[in-house]
């Protein structure tokens, strides 16, 4: 997430949960129902953009002996978060500068409602891969490019004056995560939210799963 969006995201914080609630998101329980029939259990979590932990909440309920790990550049997001999640570890940076700090491997890895705000989403994906343990997975939400001549129709949308939305083709997307050795196992394209001004916002959520060993 760019410096920009990380200070939009950090002015909304106080209202973010109550304004994401009249906006009908529901990315998170989207996200939730892909992961709930797979019958994982993994050990360490990661949440990317976990903003005021509505994701991070979800995977606790779904995995509540997992430690999870959340990253985002709003301080005042990841207070809230910490409310949610008490017992996580919280750090304030973005998602890359994250991923080429930290080592370690995680069993899950979850980047909802970011990708399409970051510089280069396929740079992340590719950092996120390589951090994934043999047989992990990777849920992420994308706000895809579409041919029907909505906002979404546009590679590039600015908000705010200079604050950019980038969108990819939902092909693209799949083709440069098998490159990075992930393979899908689960997706579902679907209104994510109601934009103010421009109609509903669609999003692809996707499941990938990284090579087991020896695969």
């Amino acid at each position: 997430m760019s410096d920009g969006w990380a200070q939009v995201y950090e002015a909304l914080a106080p209202t973010y949960d109550e304004m994401t609630t009249g906006n009908g998101w529901s990315a998170n329980q989207r996200a939730r129902d892909l992961l709930a029939p797979l019958g994982l259990a993994p050990a360490r979590v990661l949440d990317l953009g976990a903003g005021t932990g509505q994701t991070a909440l979800v995977l606790h309920e779904l995995f509540p002996a997992a430690a999870p790990t959340l990253v985002d550049p709003s301080p005042a997001m990841l207070a809230l978060a910490r409310d949610k999640v008490p017992d996580a570890e919280v750090v304030a940076a973005d998602a890359e500068s994250f991923l080429r700090a930290r080592d370690g491997e995680w069993d899950l890895v979850a980047a909802i409602g970011i990708l399409e705000l970051l510089p280069d989403l396929f740079e992340v994906l590719r950092l996120v891969a390589a951090r994934l343990a043999p047989g992990a997975h990777l849920v992420v939400s994308h706000e895809p490019l579409l041919d029907d001549g909505s906002v979404q129709a546009t590679p590039v949308s600015v908000v705010g004056g200079h604050h950019q939305v980038r969108r990819h083709p939902s092909e693209e997307v799949e083709r440069r995560a098998a490159s990075y050795g992930l393979q899908r196992v689960a997706s579902e394209v679907c209104v994510a939210f109601e934009r103010s001004d421009d109609g509903p916002a669609v999003y692809e959520i996707v499941v990938w799963r990284a090579p087991s060993r020896g695969e």
